[in-house]
């Protein structure tokens, strides 16, 4: 069943590794484009390389 995220998910999933089991658990994540401009994907937080990567990588990007 797809799911809608929010930032806060992400970041904490994507800053300890683990954002893949949103795809386990949910298939398909869609990221509303307000909480896309909140990820600032470009900045150096902890995770962004690995949130740039899947986004990118799902081809949503």
């Amino acid at each position: 069943m797809p799911a809608v995220s929010d930032t806060s998910p992400l970041l904490g999933l994507a800053a300890s590794d683990q954002l893949e089991l949103l795809h386990e658990q949910f298939g398909a994540v869609f990221i509303p484009p307000a909480v896309l401009a909140e990820l600032k994907l470009e900045s150096g937080f902890r995770g962004a390389a690995l949130l740039r990567t899947s986004y990118f990588a799902a081809g949503i990007g």
